[in-house]
């Protein structure tokens, strides 16, 4: 089972870092960064957040709870979806509009999660630039 330090490296590294680019994205020295990767001392908790989000993995894996870098959503129906900033934005937005331009904006929503998993296989099938 791999130490805390080690999976701090991983996820470090995953992320094309060096450790001196985390410390100075966290605020911490280059010297505390080693520290915990070496497992010579433990970061505290806002530290461990801090690092959380800038390697984007889950708690559970640096906790050493999983082996998962990325926690899998839940898709238990009792638990209720997260709203970001951006998505309130998005639906109060939509929610100002026509019935019949909601509409348009789903079958461009549609169009463009096409477009993205296209794209995702490496093939530009659209080139938005040159349009006729």
């Amino acid at each position: 089972m791999l130490s805390f330090g080690e999976r701090l490296r991983i996820a470090r590294e995953r992320r094309g870092l060096s450790q001196k680019e985390a410390a100075d994205a966290i605020g911490v020295s280059n010297k505390s960064m080693s520290r915990y990767e070496n497992n010579v001392t433990s970061p505290d908790p806002d530290i461990i957040k801090s690092l959380i989000v800038l390697y984007g993995v889950s708690s559970d894996y640096i906790l050493g709870l999983s082996n998962d870098l990325v926690q899998t959503p839940v898709s238990d129906s009792k638990t209720p979806p997260v709203i970001t900033n951006v998505d309130s934005s998005i639906l109060k937005q939509l929610s100002a509009l026509s019935k019949e331009s909601q509409e348009k904006a789903a079958e461009y929503l549609s169009m463009l999660r096409a477009l993205d998993e296209v794209n995702g296989m490496g093939k530009n099938v659209i080139d938005l630039e040159r349009r006729a």
